[in-house]
């Protein structure tokens, strides 16, 4: 015998053993020391810093190996001009509704209001109020506050119940309880009114306290606002 060992031929049954470890031998198992730096396991990488491997994907693109990019889909593209020329048509559309919606101008104008509030009051107190003893100035402050068929008929009243109003001692005097301006404009006006009128005589124990709404007209005469006309409502 010599201590050199022969060389046999490989049979089938080496073939099919390669790769496989011995049962018998000894098998190194790492154990991890706690406390201790265990680095992260790192993925494979071609040597040499090569790029990954193009794959190709089912519609023929080229992808990185191990990763899918998204489709492609076409960008949506909307033409500007006709946006703009439809934003145009509404902006038109709403200027004009709001054109022919628009509230009718105010009958009342501002520099008017004043006057027109306080000439009537003041003239509808001075014409409902009276005294039998001071009917002559009465009838003088008529004049002076009312012009046309309103004046005629207050004048032509008091002097038809001169009479009558002396026998009864009859005194009323007019207050304003609220009042409201519907038109003024250079010219003309027209107010709203609650009147209380108190009427005393000497027949009557207690004075008769009775109210009235009324709408006056009033015009522009000489630049003085006067009464052209008093309504009951």
């Amino acid at each position: 015998m010599t201590s050199e060992a022969r060389a046999r031929p490989r049979t089938a049954g080496d073939a099919e053993t390669d790769g496989v470890a011995d049962p018998g031998a000894e098998t190194e198992v790492a154990v991890g020391v706690p406390g201790a730096d265990v680095p992260e396991p790192v993925a494979d990488q071609p040597v040499g810093g090569a790029p990954p491997a193009m794959a190709a994907d089912d519609d023929g693109a080229g992808t990185k190996a191990g990763t899918r990019t998204a489709p492609r889909g076409g960008r949506l593209s909307v033409p500007l001009l006709p946006v703009l020329a439809v934003l145009l048509v509404l902006l038109l559309a709403a200027t004009g509704f709001l054109w022919f919606t628009r509230s009718a101008p105010s009958s009342i104008r501002t520099a008017d209001y004043a006057q027109v509030l306080e000439a009537a009051r003041s003239g509808v107190i001075d014409l409902t109020s009276f005294d039998y003893l001071t009917l002559d100035d009465d009838i003088a402050q008529v004049k002076k506050i009312a012009v046309g068929d309103l004046q005629k008929q207050s004048v032509d009243q008091l002097n038809t119940k001169r009479q009558q109003l002396t026998d009864s001692q009859a005194v009323v005097n007019t207050k304003v309880v609220g009042a409201g301006v519907t038109r003024a404009d250079g010219s003309r006006g027209t107010v709203l009114l609650v009147i209380e009128s108190t009427q005393k005589t000497k027949a009557s124990a207690q004075p008769a306290v009775v109210r009235y709404r009324i709408q006056v007209e009033l015009e522009k005469v000489s630049g003085r606002w006067r009464l052209s006309g008093i309504t009951g409502r």
